[in-house]
């Protein structure tokens, strides 16, 4: 699930060493200017969060004690390094995702697009009670931490619910919309919700299902009205454009496994249409810079609501024929235009 909240990596992941925690609140005092920082409501408890896992550019925010403390049956620490595997297993399906979209897939990180380059330092990830399994916010955040230098560190910022499993899929998930907000503003559910859960499928046996394709402008539209159920359109045009379907995976990647779990991480090779995804991705970015002119907007930075408009889908449709176009799959439905 995509959200909007106010406000280097080197690309492959390297070899784990043992892995590293502090308190980053609750064991520091809050003075100076960390004290006088007014923050929105929305920010108060993450920075609450009194411990954090640090590796690559993910800083993993947990806490043991209070409204947002992860389940005592969820605390198991095998290694004994202090930090509850539940952590270390989202750190571990974080870098394995990290690693599927930038050395497999080929997608550009986020912290490398035009909207992030130079400025965002850390995906900064909430282990919390949620209504709903996890969000990932598009905007750049500063929650001027007290364990952050004076001036804060700029970050995107994830949550991700505090009872969900090793297995559960949403910290992939919402890593793939960080992947789609540094190329694209658009945020329509159909694309966004669609392209993600066929991004799951990267993780699990077996690929998603397929639907057929819209034929007319009617069914168009009830495309463009759907959310998570837009997955078997994109994977009808994923297995059109790439009917194999074979994932070229690292070994290293193919070994990684969840602590205490002898199953992969990534349980096969199977999935369809990547080039494809990577060629839409790209082809939204030209899209969005088209209709930044055309509404006289920031390339950089639209309103949420624009963001989420319905007036989006002639150019994201104007993408998707443009991608089946180059390669050579048949388009689906009517153009809008």
């Amino acid at each position: 699930m995509t959200a909007r909240w106010a406000a280097s990596h080197d690309g492959a992941l390297r070899v784990l060493g043992p892995i590293r925690w502090l308190a980053c609140a609750a064991l520091i005092p809050w003075g100076g200017a960390a004290a006088e920082i007014q923050r929105p409501e929305w920010q108060k408890s993450r920075v609450t969060l009194d411990r954090c896992l640090t590796r690559e550019e993910f800083r993993i925010y947990y806490a043991l004690e209070g409204p947002d403390a992860i389940p005592r049956e969820d605390r198991a620490d095998t290694d004994g390094d202090g930090v509850p595997d539940k952590i270390q297993n989202l750190a571990l399906q974080l870098f394995a995702a990290r690693r599927m979209y930038v050395e497999v897939m080929g997608l550009r990180h986020p912290f490398d697009s035009p909207r992030y380059r130079g400025r965002v330092k850390y995906f900064d990830v909430h282990v919390r009670g949620m209504k709903n399994r996890g969000t990932a916010g598009d905007a750049i955040v500063n929650f001027h931490r007290p364990t952050d230098p004076p001036e804060g560190i700029e970050v995107l910022s994830i949550d991700i619910d505090k009872n969900i499993g090793a297995r559960n899929l949403t910290p992939a998930h919402e890593l793939f919309h960080e992947f789609q907000n540094g190329y694209t503003l658009f945020k329509n559910a159909w694309y966004t919700e669609g392209t993600a859960r066929w991004s799951e499928s990267a993780f699990r046996a077996g690929v998603g299902r397929a639907e057929s394709k819209p034929a007319t402008r009617a069914g168009v539209d009830k495309l463009f009205v759907l959310s998570y159920a837009a997955d078997g359109f994109w994977n009808a045009l994923a297995q059109a454009a790439d009917p194999k379907g074979a994932l070229a995976l690292p070994d290293s990647l193919k070994a990684m496994r969840y602590l205490g779990d002898p199953k992969p991480i990534i349980e096969d090779d199977l999935l369809h249409g990547v080039a494809f995804i990577r060629a839409l991705l790209e082809e939204l970015d030209r899209e969005d810079d088209i209709a930044s002119r055309e509404a006289g907007l920031d390339p950089l930075d639209w309103p949420e609501a624009r963001q989420r408009s319905p007036e989006n889908n002639r150019y994201i449709w104007r993408a998707v024929a443009e991608v089946c176009r180059r390669l050579k799959i048949e388009p689906p439905g009517p153009p809008l235009e």
